[in-house]
């Protein structure tokens, strides 16, 4: 690993007591190293209109829709350190019929799980909605963050990177509809 891809992973080991396993991954090719950690470092410096919880649980709701158990491991462990309420990453994956969340929180999930689908598919009332409640900037950067997060999760699902055992309190992935594509999507991990 050349120097400046070591340093970056022995300050990975010393803010998070590991190194996390897809920074890992990205060590081995440089370019995607840099970018990646480049973009990263930026998001953290720079986006901060959103509050942090809508934020944490946009994260956590791109990475269960998806399906990213390494996404939910790390996300709801910075979520606990930021002070995310535990029951609302216990109940995320039934966040409709939860009571843990208010009706702010509710259109954020809603819209983080829309903007995760494939295809992408928003209704126009929510985005309004939101655009209200947020502003046009909360509103970019609510986007920003879930697309995010499905880079980090697409690319980790693909890869196999699998739970570290980041968080005590997990959030749990979002449960399949019963589609055609969610059928081929639990035939394909079956291996039927």
């Amino acid at each position: 690993m050349r120097p400046m891809r070591w340093m970056a992973g022995r300050y990975a080991r010393l803010r998070y007591g590991k190194m996390p396993e897809p920074l890992a991954k990205w060590s081995e090719h440089g370019g995607v190293f840099w970018a990646w950690s480049t973009e990263e470092t930026m998001v953290e410096a720079t986006w901060r209109f959103l509050p942090r919880n809508l934020r944490t649980l946009a994260v956590l709701k791109s990475a269960s829709t998806i399906d990213c158990p390494w996404c939910l491991d790390f996300g709801s462990h910075v979520g606990e350190k930021t002070g995310l309420d535990a029951a609302k990453a216990k109940e995320l994956h039934r966040w409709r019929e939860s009571s843990a969340y208010d009706d702010l929180e509710r259109d954020v999930l809603d819209y983080a799980e829309q903007v995760s689908a494939t295809p992408v598919s928003v209704d126009e009332t929510l985005r309004e909605r939101l655009e209200a409640r947020l502003g046009p900037k909360g509103l970019v950067e609510l986007t920003a963050y879930v697309a995010l997060e499905n880079q980090r999760s697409r690319f980790n699902a693909a890869m196999g990177v699998l739970p570290q055992g980041w968080s005590r309190v997990c959030a749990l992935p979002t449960p399949l509809p019963t589609t055609a594509a969610g059928s081929q999507r639990e035939a394909a991990k079956s291996g039927a």
